[in-house]
Formats: structure tokens, C-alpha cells, sequence
């Protein structure tokens, strides 16, 4: 997000990127940043385990279709 001001890359709203960039968290220190991928990488490891839980319910199903 080229002005750090929520409009999306090229101004048209949030969330209409490639999600590659931090929107709209303007990171003025080293420590922010640090922060600020801590923080991310929780939320992602969480997600994780969410979809390795699916996983696992699916292939349960999957196993007791095939019996």
C-alpha cells in the first residue's frame, strides 16, 4: 500500500492486493516491525492448526466411508 492509508494499492479499498505488504500499519522502528511479525506469526500458526484439524476430520470421514 503505497501511502499507507488503506485505500489498496492501486485506491480501491482494503484487502484488494496481493496481501503482500502491511496495509495500513505504518512500521517506524525496528521493534515495531518485530512486534508486528510476532504478532503475525502467532495468528498463522494458529490458522495452522485449524487447517491441520480440518485435514483431519476430513480424512476421518474419508476412512469411515471407505469401511
Amino acid at each position: 500500500m503505497p501511502g499507507f492509508d488503506g485505500t489498496g494499492p492501486a485506491g480501491m479499498g482494503p484487502m484488494t492486493g496481493r496481501g503482500m505488504g502491511y496495509c495500513i500499519v505504518p512500521l517506524n522502528t525496528p521493534e515495531e516491525e518485530k512486534n508486528f511479525l510476532k504478532n503475525m506469526s502467532r495468528i498463522l500458526k494458529i490458522e495452522l492448526r485449524q487447517l491441520e484439524n480440518s485435514i483431519e476430520e476430513l480424512e476421518k470421514v474419508e476412512s469411515e466411508i471407505k469401511v
